[in-house]
């Protein structure tokens, strides 16, 4: 055979190779980039999840004050910041939410307990807004 032959097959051979690892190294880059935005989207969500907690626990705990200190009347008042608090808690400081609200909720309930049920709140809050 003649060398010109062997040349170009090693040249073709060359081309394919090349090829071949080119196409693993973009197939590499791709699942990284993949993930990467992954990771970048989760973050973003989670970040804007405690953003909207931190909103709706102050909304809601401002409520609380203002109806404990009479400065409005109705629970009506309330509801609003109640619902989107629960809305967005996890299911543990949804339950703590819940119960003030009931405390509050009767006529003629005892400032103790209630107290130590806004303070357990407070606390689940903030273990919700610091994870």
């Amino acid at each position: 055979m003649d060398s010109a032959f062997y040349t170009l097959i090693g040249a073709l051979g060359g081309i394919l190779i090349t090829q071949v690892a080119n196409y693993f190294l973009e197939d590499k880059k791709s699942k990284n980039t993949i993930a990467l935005k992954s990771l970048e989207f989760e973050h973003q969500t989670k970040t804007e999840l405690l953003k909207e907690r931190r909103i709706a626990y102050s909304k809601y705990l401002d409520s609380l004050d203002q109806y404990y200190g009479k400065k409005v009347d109705t629970l009506a008042d309330i509801v609003g910041s109640y619902y989107c608090a629960v809305l967005i808690s996890s299911p543990i400081t949804t339950n703590k939410i819940r119960t003030v609200f009931n405390h509050i909720k009767e006529s003629d309930f005892d400032v103790d307990e209630y107290l130590a049920a806004k303070k357990t709140l407070m606390d689940s809050m903030q273990d919700d807004l610091q994870t």
